[in-house]
């Protein structure tokens, strides 16, 4: 049976910073958002240099030291983005330049996207960015229509193939809680239902598949161990159609947060890796390590080392943890 290293990782702003005013190319940032060529994306790294060091050195060592074979990422505002942070930093700190990226735009009006970086063949990927409530058969959240995209940002799907098995991964970013996170449940509440519908549509039997969703929710379905029931994430956990990763893997319920809000002192598990019943059966013990070494000192509940550099606020990694699991999974036989 095989084994894969997953890992799941808001990186927080992620987008170019370089000046292209005098680059000699009309709408460069623009044009550059619609790349969606890996080659191309590596020749445009090759010219530009789109990232600034010290606010991604950081990042890139948080990620590599879940030494992950797949990673989820959220908040990287385009290809181009994605290959310059791969090649240019993580590599430094991984080894070696992940071998599959793929990012495909979403619908965030700031162009924050979720990616993916592979070192196992991706054999398919498609986004979900253009479903809307009419498409999937939802009914709309108050103050939104059928026409209105189901998802803020994105769900991509993607088979990835380790030793001739597949398996499916769902990449998500829900609705933040700008505005309050009772006021916004419904929106999450939503898009939970549409990454339901999309996997009942893809699997005729979605229990007796394998699959993961995995990405950043925006919410959280406890608090230091205490259960709540005023979270969007229902339709994903509720009846047993997923399966939390993290409560299996980490015992301590105090130890399960990825993200802390300094606003009023929270910590709170807003990343996720959900399992299909299926998967969870071959996982009944999953080694799960939540990253902290890049989270800033306000974050006073985690009392480990830091990497060089961390500050008070600034810098850090990101204003969220990386959360990685070691899963085994049957999959499906890849067929020639």
């Amino acid at each position: 049976m095989p084994e894969l290293r997953l890992a799941t990782f808001n990186c927080e702003n992620l987008m170019m910073r370089c000046d292209f005013s005098h680059a000699g190319i009309a709408r460069a940032r623009e044009r550059l958002t619609e790349v969606d060529d890996a080659n191309v994306a590596a020749q445009v790294d090759s010219a530009f240099n789109v990232l600034s060091e010290d606010d991604r050195t950081l990042t890139a060592e948080a990620l590599a030291l879940t030494q992950a074979e797949v990673c989820a990422l959220q908040e990287v505002e385009n290809l181009v983005t994605l290959t310059a942070f791969d090649t240019r930093y993580l590599s430094r700190w991984s080894g070696a330049p992940f071998d599959e990226r793929v990012l495909l735009e979403g619908n965030d009006s700031r162009g924050i996207d979720v990616g993916l970086l592979s070192r196992l063949p991706v054999i398919h990927y498609r986004s979900h960015a253009r479903e809307t409530y009419g498409t999937l058969g939802l009914r709309p959240p108050k103050g939104l229509s059928v026409n209105d995209y189901a998802f803020r940002r994105d769900c991509l799907e993607a088979d990835i193939v380790k030793d001739g098995r597949v398996l499916t991964l769902f990449v998500c970013h829900f609705k933040s809680m700008f505005g309050g996170r009772r006021r916004t449940r419904a929106i999450r509440q939503a898009e939970a239902r549409a990454v339901k519908l999309i996997i009942e549509r893809r699997f005729p039997d979605p229990a007796a598949a394998e699959w993961v969703i995995l990405g950043d929710f925006n919410d959280y379905f406890e608090r230091d161990g205490h259960r709540l029931h005023d979270h969007g994430l229902g339709p994903l956990i509720d009846d047993g159609f997923a399966v939390d990763l993290a409560s299996r893997g980490i015992a301590d319920p105090m130890d399960r947060w990825t993200h802390h809000y300094a606003g009023d002192d929270t910590y709170g598990a807003l990343d996720h890796i959900f399992l299909s019943p299926a998967l969870a059966l071959h996982n009944p013990r999953p080694q799960v390590r939540i990253v902290r070494a890049g989270t800033p000192f306000r974050a006073e509940r985690y009392e480990g080392a830091r990497f060089p550099g961390v500050g008070w606020n600034e810098p850090k990694a990101s204003d969220h943890c990386p959360l990685a699991a070691t899963l085994q999974f049957e999959g499906r036989l890849l067929v020639a």
